[in-house]
């Protein structure tokens, strides 16, 4: 009796497990409601970096004189970062400023004379050309009266009233009026000849010196474009940047600049101008896009969270502490004055796995 009712209580309860496994599961009453999604990240380490560093370099003769401020410094534009001595170099620019212009003093007037010359030669307004043609002017007309009178003569022979000898010694007169014109032609043409010789060397003149002012206004222009520069003011080396930070000078108080050498003073670095440089891992590589959202913490404060997107990937990977890792550059949307160059940050570059994406 017993047997049978353990056995009953066996198969009651083998019923009861089988009644329960069998119960549906509870129905979902919206098949398409939307998954939720789980952002991803790869996490690199990064630099803040500026983009725009301008290196203060001085070629020409120049003393450091004094230097305004120190490694890191914040500046901002206008701000006088080193104090030159170049009363050598503006002295030297200042002599061959006044070389220039007797050089340009000079070329004026023998274009002056030049062109004078050449004006008397054309409408033969020169003395001495004058003197010579009034003197083949009155040549001419002696020797045009005498050939009239000749013809008087020979008439006078001709009638028997006035003989051979008489005639012949008149044809003599005539033939020295005759070498009188010729002889006043030949010096009036040497002279314009000579005057045209004359013009020749001063315009040979006006060539050189030319030259001499051409080669003289580039050495001066060459002199004045090394002072005449953005970061230059008189004897201060300035800031040009509206946020600038000092770095990397390279002067000391009293330094030597000579003209045949460019001595680099410092760097400025502008903050307005900077990106993240991070290194992402090549095993991590292929899930960084462009335009990628990035979350900023600098290990100076990580409580502090700036935005940005991926800007650049390198198209060539470098091994970096014996590790292969892939450049990239990230911009920066919320920069404020905390975030420094050369600060280290973390990132976290968001990226969606090729499940969820599909």
């Amino acid at each position: 009796m017993k047997k049978r009712l353990v056995i009953g209580l066996i198969i009651g309860l083998m019923i009861l497990t089988v009644t329960g496994c069998g119960k549906e599961p509870p129905k979902v009453t919206d098949q398409s409601a939307a998954k939720p999604e789980a952002q991803q990240f790869i996490e690199a380490f990064g630099v803040v970096k500026s983009t725009e560093v301008k290196n203060i370099t001085i070629d020409y003769p120049s003393e450091v004189a004094k230097i305004n401020v120190v490694e890191g410094q914040r500046v901002k534009k206008g701000d006088v970062l080193v104090t030159l001595d170049s009363r050598s170099y503006s002295e030297l620019i200042n002599n061959k400023e006044l070389e220039l212009k007797t050089l340009q003093v000079e070329l004026s007037s023998l274009k002056r004379d030049y062109e004078k010359k050449s004006t008397s030669l054309v409408n033969n307004t020169d003395p001495e050309i004058l003197r010579y043609l009034n003197d083949k002017q009155h040549a001419e007309d002696l020797y045009q009266q005498a050939l009239e009178d000749l013809a008087a003569q020979q008439a006078l022979y001709e009638s028997g009233a006035l003989s051979l000898n008489e005639l012949n010694e008149f044809k003599s007169t005539v033939d020295a009026k005759k070498k009188a014109v010729e002889d006043a032609h030949f010096l009036a043409d040497n002279t314009r000849k000579g005057i045209q010789e004359k013009l020749d060397q001063l315009q040979t003149s006006i060539d050189e010196k030319s030259l001499q002012v051409t080669s003289k206004q580039l050495d001066l222009q060459a002199d004045q474009d090394k002072m005449n520069k953005s970061y230059i003011k008189g004897n201060d080396v300035i800031v040009d940047v509206p946020n600038g930070v000092v770095t990397d000078i390279n002067c000391s108080q009293g330094d030597i600049i000579m003209d045949d050498e460019g001595k680099k003073l410092l760097s400025v670095l502008n903050r307005d101008s900077v990106v993240i440089e991070a290194d992402v891992a090549e095993e991590f590589i292929k899930d960084v896009r462009l335009g990628a959202e990035v979350i900023i913490n600098p290990q100076a404060d990580k409580a502090k969270v700036y935005n940005g997107k991926v800007i650049s990937i390198a198209e060539k990977a470098v091994l970096k502490n014996n590790e292969t890792i892939v450049p990239v550059r990230i911009s920066i949307e919320n920069l404020d004055s905390f975030l420094l160059p050369e600060f280290n940050v973390d990132v976290q570059i968001k990226f969606e796995s090729k499940k969820q994406s599909q």
